[in-house]
């Protein structure tokens, strides 16, 4: 019976190791290919045109609760909740999920403002919606933040909580994200795919932590096995 259980533990294991390699894979593609299409010029047409569409046939009365919900990924919004959620996860004894979510939200704003002076890309100029924005446009740090500290905060209490409450939880987190970024198209100072960049930014900052922490396991692995191979 043990040794079935190990070989099942074995078979899950190989396949969570096999989507979260295939994942990364996906994740890291896409952001090359939206990084390319950006720099090439390619995305400019579809950019423009369907911030236009966005600016044309939203109703007025979205400005209020657009500016209200693209607040929520300022610094100034989001470090505080960070500070106050983190907390809470360590007194809970929540220390993986707490690193993790400060790992995801700092590294991925620090990431993303990196990427902004890389790229340069100016912010559009297409329209005047009374709402302006500073430094460069891609990718969007509303969006990298939305999913960085939002979008793993989903994660984390819907994989804690069951019943209807998980996918309550799921459901208004996904929502939440998507509006942030939505919000900026709105607004006019981002293009779609600076925002779907954004998007892609955290998980991609994640499945970098994530190789430089297989790499630091496997190189202390090593050190072990060298260290009992000589105490024999």
């Amino acid at each position: 019976m043990v040794r079935r259980l190990a070989d099942r533990l074995t078979v899950a294991a190989a396949i969570w190791l096999a989507a979260g390699l295939a994942i990364s894979a996906f994740v890291i593609w896409a952001f090359a290919e939206l990084a390319d299409g950006v720099v090439e010029g390619e995305s400019r047409r579809f950019d423009r045109a369907s911030l236009l569409w966005i600016h044309t046939h939203s109703p007025e009365w979205l400005e209020g609760p657009m500016r209200l919900v693209t607040a929520l990924g300022y610094y100034w919004v989001v470090l505080p909740l960070l500070a106050a959620v983190a907390s809470v996860f360590f007194i809970k004894g929540w220390r993986l999920s707490a690193t993790l979510l400060l790992v995801s939200t700092v590294g991925g704003f620090l990431l993303t403002t990196f990427l902004k002076g890389v790229f340069e890309r100016a912010r559009p100029e297409l329209f005047d919606s009374g709402y302006s924005a500073s430094f460069y446009s891609f990718p969007s740090g509303h969006a990298t933040v939305a999913v960085g500290f939002y979008g793993a905060l989903t994660l984390i209490l819907a994989y804690r909580l069951r019943g209807f409450a998980r996918w309550a939880v799921a459901g208004v987190g996904v929502l939440l994200v998507l509006l942030i970024g939505f919000s900026r198209l709105y607004l006019g100072v981002h293009y779609p795919t600076d925002v779907l960049a954004g998007f892609l930014a955290a998980p991609l900052w994640l499945v970098f932590v994530g190789a430089v922490y297989v790499a630091w396991l496997s190189v202390r692995g090593l050190r072990a096995a060298e260290s009992r191979r000589e105490d024999r």
